[in-house]
């Protein structure tokens, strides 16, 4: 039996990754949700988190199982030589230009509007500037401390926030009602791409856990007592992010709604503020920026470290022999790096709007998640050799109806906003 300790100590990946997941999804796209549409898009928040579960869970579990990640798992699925790998590598080069753009403008809008001085661009730059000095000085523990404080912080806000203005009985019931209002389309595919977060975060995780296997080994007396550690720490970050998603939603709502306000462009920050201080006073106000940004900044911190390390190991997987990509101070990881941070510069530049950003990221990450989350049911499904360590039937069914209903949703934005509105 677990004990509260034990739960406590088997956290790790789970939080990293919840961390990631409680980022723009959360403080961008739930309130702006709530403003625009009130409670008629609560529902996405239980689909997205529900039907996205099993390609999340894949990962620690084929760690635990077989002591690699998806990544390597991947470089097995049958068919021409390495074409997953390929094909993770492009999602991984598009995405990671693209989302690292998204958190990071967020990120620096939050400073823009608490310390000003300095234009957009700038803070956009320092902000990078700190996490790339943090990322080479410090360590993976070092950012499992960190995400924790951060989402205590961030969730300790808004339960205070919720509590004290929550949702009717009715307002609740749209959690199972699913209602999609006109103009609606474009937020309601970016939910659904980054609700908890993107399917890409799975192979993330999976790398975490590969590295937190030496801790867990030490903790479980064997492999199905690892797995069910580590299932702990996935359920208790993923979970927490739908709750934390919900109250967000509701506050936008409650809050926002009835004024009018509608969170957008770079006061975006300032925007959802008003949810906090109208409630509990103007003394809330430093409190929110500080939750917030630890949240924002958390989400790049986990960004800029994920993309470069999934990039980095897929080519030392493609190229094993490869001197270059050998090197201990693994320069593929910091040239990504450098990439993904320079594109998010120059973007946001050119088009310094966080919450439309984060949009386009939603759908990016909409149409790329059925492809991810397929490699994932093949790998845990077919690679695992452990009957016991197997997902269940009931699991491969739930993947299977979630592959189907994020292939769905991807088709219909593709139809509704591209092929009717410009290629008909």
């Amino acid at each position: 039996m677990l004990t509260l300790r034990r739960i406590s100590d088997s956290l790790g990946p789970g939080i990293v990754m919840a961390a990631t997941a409680i980022g723009a999804s959360h403080v961008i796209l739930s309130p702006v949700a709530g403003a625009r549409f009130g409670y008629d898009l609560i529902w996405l928040v239980l689909f997205s988190h529900f039907f996205k579960y099993p390609a999340f869970e894949f990962g620690p579990r084929l760690a635990i199982a077989n002591g690699y990640s998806l990544i390597r798992g991947y470089q097995l699925v049958p068919g021409p030589r390495n074409w997953a790998l390929f094909v993770f590598l492009l999602t991984t080069t598009l995405q990671g230009l693209t989302i690292l753009t998204g958190v990071i403008s967020v990120t620096a809008s939050i400073l823009v509007v608490t310390l000003g001085r300095l234009p957009f661009p700038a803070w956009i730059f320092l902000t990078g500037v700190v996490v790339i000095v943090l990322h080479k000085t410090g360590k993976y523990a070092a950012l499992q401390r960190l995400s924790k404080v951060f989402m205590a912080i961030l969730a300790a806000a808004t339960v205070i926030a919720f509590v004290v203005s929550p949702p009717g009985p009715a307002d609740l019931a749209h959690l199972v009602i699913p209602v999609v209002p006109a103009g609606a389309i474009l937020l309601v595919s970016s939910i659904f791409g980054l609700m908890p977060t993107g399917v890409n975060v799975s192979i993330w995780h999976s790398l975490w856990a590969v590295e937190h296997l030496k801790y867990w080994e030490k903790k479980a007396r064997d492999k199905q007592d690892m797995l069910r550690m580590g299932m702990i720490d996935l359920r208790t970050g993923y979970w927490l992010s739908a709750v934390l998603a919900i109250m967000f939603m509701s506050l936008g709502a409650n809050q926002l709604r009835p004024r009018g306000l509608t969170p957008d462009g770079i006061n975006v920050a300032l925007t959802l503020s008003n949810i906090y201080t109208e409630i509990l006073g103007r003394w809330m106000f430093p409190v929110f920026m500080l939750a917030m940004f630890a949240a924002m900044f958390s989400t790049t911190y986990s960004v800029m470290d994920g993309f470069p390390r999934a990039f980095s190991t897929i080519l030392k997987t493609l190229f094993p022999e490869n001197a270059f990509l050998k090197r201990p101070s693994n320069p593929t990881y910091w040239m990504f790096m450098g990439v993904i941070f320079s594109f998010a510069i120059v973007a946001n530049t050119l088009l310094p709007n966080p919450v439309l950003m984060v949009s386009l990221v939603g759908v990016l990450s909409l149409i790329v998640a059925p492809i991810l989350y397929s490699l994932n049911y093949y790998c845990a499904t077919r690679l695992i050799e452990d009957e016991a360590l197997r997902p269940s039937p009931r699991k491969r069914i739930w993947a299977l109806a979630g592959i189907v209903f994020m292939t769905m949703a991807g088709l219909f934005f593709m139809y509704t906003e591209l092929y009717v509105k410009y290629l008909q």
